[in-house]
């Protein structure tokens, strides 16, 4: 039983993420006004093969660490030595089936430097990841928060002297980013060396466990980064790496607003795999809606201000952006619902519901994006993400209502409670964060 409050692990975990962004959203502000559109389009579709990698080759082991951690069923340095053990595997594999994925992709602007720096990012972000979810199992909700800060706000300063002053340019910014994921993992593997005695050791009862529910964490983790990324993917092949540079700031503002449900769902992970799942389900759905008010009032304020912040922000160059994040706001906002009630059922061992349902959702966002980029670019990517998102929203929600004997439309039965619990936490964010 966790022995903090809910409201106190939601805010380590949203000012967590709050330090992200910003660091994150500078970080594009600099790349964006130095770079580009088609050096900023190229930046992405470079990194997207190994962060699409890194989503498969992680294993799940990040959500089924979490998970045996938290139920405690094997002795905790055997099974943290043999997460050590599979991340050393799954970092080889990761490494190698980039580099396949860079000769199909066959990219003429993307040199064996450039290429070979991107590879070794696989192995120190999963490392980051791995020991992420050790600290998640245990409860220890603030060491994984510092370590998901301390990547944004390195990647921002580096990229600030490489590509900003140094003017190093695409370069650069790789270099930026594979030294910040390498500070922060050797970081972490001594935050674990000094919690646990990690021994290198097959220990194959604890290995076969992990490895056979992380692949439901994994298949899930990787068919919602498909969803996330493949857009852009065909974007580079179906219309131009401006058009990439210009949807890949669209939406990269706009999921940032995914920023509180996340919180919110890695708190309801953590707490659910400790707590034996104790939270009713009626008070994960008022949690659910209360967020969803949240988040589309922000959605309203960024649709209405894009137009007018972005070219102040990124430049001129990067206008069309606004329209792009406005069409996939809808998609944005009606993902919340997934991402909160997936922090319940991924705790309860059940991550494999998100691969049932996301995978059909993104056979749909693929044929629709081979169908409107073409004609569309950019905002036919945003309109397919909107249909992927909202389906695969509709059918989590169904299964989570049929799971619990909720009514369909307890979901959208809004209250003036929620309200009231809106009006309490705004007070609470607020007191927090001026004190």
């Amino acid at each position: 039983m966790a022995k903090r409050g809910f409201f106190r692990d939601f805010m380590g975990v949203l000012n967590s993420n709050v330090v992200s962004l910003v660091s994150a959203l500078l970080m594009v502000v600099v790349l964006t006004r130095v770079m580009g559109t088609d050096g900023y389009g190229a930046y992405n579709a470079l990194i997207v093969v190994p962060l699409i990698v890194v989503s498969l080759t992680h294993l799940g082991i990040r959500g089924a660490s979490i998970y045996l951690l938290g139920s405690k069923k094997y002795n905790e340095n055997h099974l943290v030595s043999s997460i050590v053990f599979i991340l050393i595997g799954s970092s080889a594999i990761g490494i190698l089936l980039s580099a396949i994925g860079f000769y199909f992709y066959r990219e003429p602007s993307f040199t064996l430097l450039l290429i070979s720096l991107v590879l070794f990012v696989i192995p120190f972000r999963l490392t980051t990841i791995y020991v992420g979810g050790v600290f998640l199992g245990k409860d220890e909700i603030k060491k994984s928060n510092q370590l998901n800060w301390m990547i944004n706000v390195i990647n921002l300063v580096l990229a600030a002297v490489l590509v900003w002053w140094l003017d190093y340019g695409l370069l650069g910014a790789v270099i930026a980013t594979l030294a910040a994921n390498a500070w922060v993992a050797m970081v972490a593997m001594r935050m674990l060396t000094k919690n646990f005695e990690i021994k290198i050791m097959y220990h194959q009862v604890i290995v076969r466990h992990l490895l056979r529910m992380g692949l439901l964490f994994s298949m899930s983790f990787f068919i919602l980064q498909l969803n996330y990324k493949v857009d852009i993917l065909l974007l580079e092949k179906l219309s131009t790496v401006n058009e990439v540079g210009l949807y890949a700031l669209a939406t990269q503002i706009a999921e940032q607003l995914w920023q509180i449900p996340l919180a919110v769902g890695i708190v309801l992970f953590s707490r659910t795999s400790n707590d034996g799942g104790k939270i009713l389900p009626s008070s994960i759905v008022a949690l659910t809606r209360t967020t969803f008010i949240i988040v589309f009032i922000m959605a309203t304020a960024l649709f209405i201000l894009a137009p007018f912040v972005i070219p102040l922000v990124f430049g001129n160059a990067f206008s069309a952006s606004s329209l792009m994040l406005q069409i996939i706001l809808p998609g944005i906002v009606i993902l919340t619902f997934f991402r909160v009630l997936s922090g319940q059922l991924a705790g309860m061992g059940k991550p494999q519901v998100t691969l049932y349902i996301f995978g059909p959702a993104l056979v749909i966002n693929i044929l629709l994006n081979f169908l409107w980029i073409p004609g569309y670019g950019g905002k036919g990517a945003a309109m397919a993400s909107n249909v992927s998102y909202l389906m695969g929203s509709l059918g989590y929600w169904i299964y989570y209502a049929r799971l619990h004997q909720l009514s369909l439309f307890e979901l959208f039965h809004f209250r003036k409670t929620d309200f009231d619990s809106l009006n309490k936490l705004i007070k609470k964010v607020t007191k927090k964060w001026i004190s």
